[in-house]
């Protein structure tokens, strides 16, 4: 995932995925790495922070031992990035165990440190679950209707404007996964709902049998921050306008329970713990197909909603 600066290969059986989501670096040195695309959609204050969090782990991932695999992140966000410049990534190597690799990994963009990530790495070990979060009990993918099509019914019934569709389509279709949602009905925000969120989500594209653990791994880095802070909106729904609400987020951790694949289909489940003082804390849950907790995520970020005044 990350290629030398003298070659610019890609590794082949990964293209389909990665140059969708922008997560293949240029080596510069043996711990400097450069971002080659950076998304950022129109709407959005800086670029996607999914993609930074991926791009950081796959350069926290180069040189580690071919068994050793990502068993937690836990990042900060400390300035949104731009687009037009490429982001650099400093990994510092802090411990090489037999069992356990630790690696620090700063973004960089004009001189200014926008994201720090602290990655561990462990041996992998034969994989056995003792106790884990139940599943919920949901209905099956191919019962479900993509987020665009979800979009697209409301649209023709008429309740969804002619901007907030295409805003909202040309979003999905440049996100590099499917997803479909549980209840699609909490994408219109039209009235309160319970805070929490379930959807089946599935990279666009194939990546190869043999890819390593830690490629998927970086993939659903890059997936898990697509939704996660908008749960916290259910409790402050109906909101009418999108200027309205500020959104951004502070930090980012995730803990790797079990093996996975993102091309596969994968049960996310965001609820939020907690609203206030500007800000939102929540968690989620990640399932395989099989009932497998494969991943757990927690965030925190700013939360600024602007209520309208009330009418006499």
């Amino acid at each position: 995932m990350a290629s030398d600066s003298t070659n610019g290969d890609s590794t082949a059986e990964l293209d389909s995925f990665l140059s969708r989501s922008f997560l293949d670096l240029e080596k510069i040195d043996e711990n400097l790495f450069r971002s080659r695309t950076l998304w950022k959609h129109k709407t959005a204050r800086g670029v996607y922070g999914g993609q930074i969090i991926g791009q950081a782990l796959v350069a926290g991932s180069q040189g580690i031992a071919e068994h050793q695999h990502i068993h937690s992140l836990h990042s900060y966000f400390l300035q949104k990035g731009k687009q037009d410049l490429p982001i650099l990534y400093h990994v510092d190597k802090n411990r090489d165990g037999r069992t356990y690799c630790a690696r620090s990994i700063k973004a960089v963009q004009s001189g200014s440190v926008i994201f720090t990530m602290q990655a561990s790495f462990k041996l992998q070990e034969p994989f056995r679950t003792i106790h884990q979060l139940p599943m919920p009990k949901v209905p099956q993918p191919d019962q479900l209707e993509t987020a665009t099509e979800s979009l697209a019914r409301f649209h023709k019934s008429d309740k969804l404007s002619e901007n907030r569709y295409y805003f909202g389509k040309e979003w999905y279709d440049s996100f590099p996964a499917t997803i479909k949602f549980i209840n699609p009905d909490e994408l219109l925000l039209e009235r309160t709902f319970y805070p929490k969120r379930l959807m089946w989500v599935k990279a666009k594209g194939h990546i190869s049998g043999d890819a390593h653990q830690n490629t998927h791994k970086c993939c659903l880095g890059y997936l898990s921050d697509a939704f996660i802070l908008a749960t916290a909106l259910f409790p402050l729904a109906p909101i009418k306008k999108r200027s309205a609400v500020f959104l951004t987020s502070l930090d980012h951790s995730m803990w790797f329970h079990a093996p996975c694949r993102v091309d596969q289909w994968l049960l996310f489940e965001y609820s939020v713990e907690q609203v206030g003082d500007g800000r939102a804390l929540c968690h989620g849950s990640i399932w395989d197909m099989n009932g497998t907790l494969v991943t757990t995520v927690a965030q925190e970020g700013v939360l600024r909603h602007q209520e309208e005044p009330a009418k006499l």
